[in-house]
């Protein structure tokens, strides 16, 4: 019997035929797949399917972009995963994201780096502007259409978030990780503090995990890569996961951009993103084809 050793978590909102390509790409006998759905998408009423792994759904929440939601999704999956089973590594996915390598690679890479943290930081946003993320928002759900609102907000709360995290506290770095059952387990064990300090901002999902790093030091030694990135085409984004936020938020792969995955191979990065069948589906079978299926 193979041992399990490896989680999937996926946070989903669209593309249904392009989540169920994710999912055979992971789907092995040392895997567990969860699947978690914005539930104001018609996501959640699609069915998906594996030959290998367990697959688990979640019941769906509702997600709105920079709110603390995403958060709670991301806590909602390292909580069922853990309680299943100890995995060795907990891979935090969207749905329009793809591996880069074979299973068998994959699993290679994590044994021979087992026990290491695998997050992406970066250096593009000073203290001040992290700081302002962590204030009260009256319109948190919906921060993009009462943008106006909210700033204004900010400035009439200046010394709020000193209150709620020291600036020298505050850690940035994408969401999307692969991350021990330690990390997992201290993170899971924090929730009220991570409920207290960033329920009310916004784009907390790109905080909480190395803010709560910073409060257990002892944590930081583990993590494989900590030089930040700074959104050029030659950083190692340290989270293994091949993200243009230089050419978009992030640039969505066309088939024109295969040699930067290429390239992103070459680097070192497991993972990448974003992919999108209804803009460009030759990108993600040249991926399939090229990178995942040919042994």
């Amino acid at each position: 019997m193979i041992k399990i050793k490896h989680a999937y978590l996926i946070i989903a909102n669209r593309n249904a035929k392009q989540l169920q390509i994710l999912i055979d790409t992971i789907d092995d006998q040392r895997n567990d797949i969860y699947l978690l759905f914005d539930k104001k998408t018609e996501m959640y009423s699609c069915s998906f399917y594996t030959k290998f792994s367990n697959l688990y759904v979640l019941p769906p929440i509702k997600i709105y972009w920079g709110s603390f939601s995403l958060v709670q999704a991301e806590i909602n999956l390292f909580k069922v995963a853990s309680l299943h089973y100890n995995y060795e590594y907990y891979h935090l996915l969207s749905g329009l994201d793809l591996p880069l390598f074979n299973q068998d690679q994959i699993h290679d890479f994590f044994d021979r780096n087992r026990g290491k943290e695998f997050l992406g930081y970066s250096d593009t946003k000073s203290k001040d502007e992290l700081s302002t993320r962590l204030k009260y928002r009256m319109f948190r759900n919906n921060y993009r259409k009462y943008n106006l609102v909210n700033r204004l907000q900010e400035k009439l709360t200046h010394f709020e978030v000193q209150r709620k995290v020291p600036k020298n506290k505050i850690g940035f770095a994408s969401n999307w990780v692969s991350i021990t059952d330690d990390l997992v387990r201290l993170i899971i064990s924090n929730e009220q503090f991570v409920q207290r300090k960033f329920k009310n901002g916004r784009l907390m999902d790109e905080i909480f995990i190395p803010t709560l790093l910073n409060y257990y030091p002892e944590y930081k030694k583990n993590i494989y890569y900590s030089i930040p990135m700074h959104d050029k085409p030659d950083d190692f984004q340290g989270n293994l996961r091949y993200i243009n936020w230089w050419d978009g938020t992030p640039h969505i792969w066309r088939k024109e951009d295969y040699s930067q995955l290429i390239k992103a191979r070459k680097m070192g990065h497991l993972f990448s993103r974003k992919f999108d069948e209804k803009v460009d589906s030759k990108i993600i079978n040249e991926v399939l084809q090229n990178f995942v299926y040919n042994k």
